[in-house]
């Protein structure tokens, strides 16, 4: 990596436990399959990630008291994860994804029970502002509470700050510190749910980027799923087709690209290539029944893309 960086991550890790059918999920009923546990949540796969391809990760989560809190930090320092200001909560549960997938490989229900984040206290960004002002860039994510996010990027409005929309209905939280984002990286749901705008044809994807670019966000990505990419920045709008693979698990695809888009700003790529890194950390994620594939690393992303 010909720039050295390090990368301040607020968010979520959670145990994961993702169930596989062996045959077309039936509802309603009990389904044969198999249960994978790993290690899971927005924040902390996005910091895998970034970590895997080469950078010093400061990650920032709180825990609950438990073996689940204790297994996920053993985690992180293995990775090289930086979690000397995390916290501990006393009282809490460390929070749980609980994932079934259907006999494509694709989300069929999840279950998220994360209320260990209602309970995050202010003190947790305010003990933390000298960390959080050491590096260039933040990454937030919508698990945390809206006062959160909304508190730090009040208390250190010169810091570039991208932006996990995570989900429709946690997005929403997100709402009132969009003018604050560098990087805004969301799915067509959440991007409708934060614009406003129902996308109903071509030229409607057009206007939700620029929406946000008005708003001040300097870059934005949707997701479309198997439907490509759109983006823009102030130079324009773009769409990217893209080779849809049969997944294996889509859950950490766009943690993965979140990384790869971070990737892409801090080595100075041009918007296009940004998109073509992320895309392919995206497309390897899926091809692991992990929410980050264990042999993702700068060297092979750069080979797919070339």
């Amino acid at each position: 990596m010909s720039i050295k960086s390090k990368i301040t991550i607020i968010g979520a890790a959670n145990i994961d436990l993702f169930g596989y059918p062996k045959e077309e999920l039936i509802y309603k009923d009990s389904n044969t399959g198999t249960l994978e546990i790993i290690f899971g949540g927005v924040g902390r796969n996005i910091a895998e990630n970034l970590s895997r391809l080469g950078f010093k990760v400061e990650f920032l989560s709180v825990f609950g008291q438990d073996d689940f809190a204790k297994r996920i930090i053993q985690s992180c320092r293995a990775l090289d994860i930086s979690i000397e200001h995390c916290k501990i909560i006393k009282n809490q549960t460390t929070s749980v994804f609980m994932a079934i997938m259907d006999d494509r490989n694709d989300l069929a229900i999840g279950l998220d029970a994360m209320s260990i984040y209602d309970q995050v206290p202010d003190s947790f960004i305010l003990d933390n502002l000298d960390v959080i002002n050491q590096n260039d860039f933040c990454i937030l994510e919508t698990n945390m509470p809206k006062r959160i996010l909304e508190l730090v990027t009040n208390k250190l409005p010169h810091i570039h700050f991208a932006l996990d929309a995570v989900s429709g209905k946690k997005a929403l939280k997100a709402k009132s510190i969009l003018n604050k984002l560098s990087i805004l990286k969301c799915n067509l749901l959440e991007a409708e749910l934060l614009s406003d705008i129902k996308v109903n044809g071509e030229k409607d994807y057009k206007d939700i980027v620029l929406y946000f670019i008005d708003l001040g966000v300097s870059k934005v990505f949707i997701t479309l799923g198997k439907n490509g990419i759109v983006y823009g920045d102030s130079k324009g709008f773009y769409k990217m087709e893209i080779n849809y693979l049969n997944p294996i698990n889509t859950t950490g695809a766009g943690d993965s690209f979140m990384a790869g888009l971070l990737y892409g700003e801090i080595q100075k790529f041009d918007i296009h290539k940004m998109v073509k890194f992320a895309n392919a950390c995206a497309q390897m994620t899926v091809q692991h029944k992990k929410t980050v594939h264990p042999e993702i690393n700068e060297k092979l992303i750069l080979k797919i893309i070339s």
